[in-house]
């Protein structure tokens, strides 16, 4: 019985480790009904269960809005894993800008409610729902009364995975 060369078993190994890769950024990518049961059940070729971190799927969706929207002054922008529940503050829009154009997108297949309050009020105008497929950016304008704090809350409701990222941009400004 001839037993296959070690350069043979690296090569099929090398390909094995390829096809998890990109069988788990794939998984990003699928919308909620194309999703496989876990990622976290595909041995690797190893042998061992992996799982994709959480900033791949964030990273994925910020650049879904670095492609999205372009030439834009950003006011601030983050990213992080779909929870329950979750937002950001910005701490206070500038004094010249009179309104905000706000931008999220997400991953993983949950649906998202988006609130937003201005300076403690909620702007009711600018609240909706986005399905977290990857592709699309919701956004919204938001106008803006002198300075302060612009905060969004989300809460995501069926799958609690994936990863979304968010930007403040400011979209018009008094004229000096």
């Amino acid at each position: 019985m001839m037993r296959a060369g070690g350069a043979d078993s690296r090569a099929v190994r090398g390909v094995g480790v390829a096809l998890s890769v990109i069988a788990l950024l794939g998984a990003g990518a699928c919308g909620p009904g194309d999703r496989p049961e876990s990622s976290s059940k595909s041995p690797s070729a190893s042998g061992s269960a992996s799982v994709a971190p959480d900033t791949s799927a964030a990273e994925a969706a910020k650049s879904v809005l670095d492609k999205g929207i372009v030439n834009m002054e950003s006011l601030g922008e983050g990213d992080g894993a779909v929870q329950k529940q979750f937002g950001n503050t910005l701490a206070s829009v500038p004094e010249d800008v009179l309104s905000v154009s706000f931008a999220f997108t997400c991953t993983g297949g949950a649906e998202v409610a988006l609130t937003f309050r201005l300076t403690g009020k909620e702007v009711a105008s600018a609240a909706g729902t986005h399905v977290c497929d990857g592709s699309t950016i919701f956004q919204r304008s938001i106008d803006t009364t002198g300075s302060g704090p612009l905060g969004f809350s989300a809460i995501a409701t069926g799958a609690e995975s994936g990863g979304y990222a968010y930007a403040y941009y400011s979209e018009k400004k008094q004229l000096p």
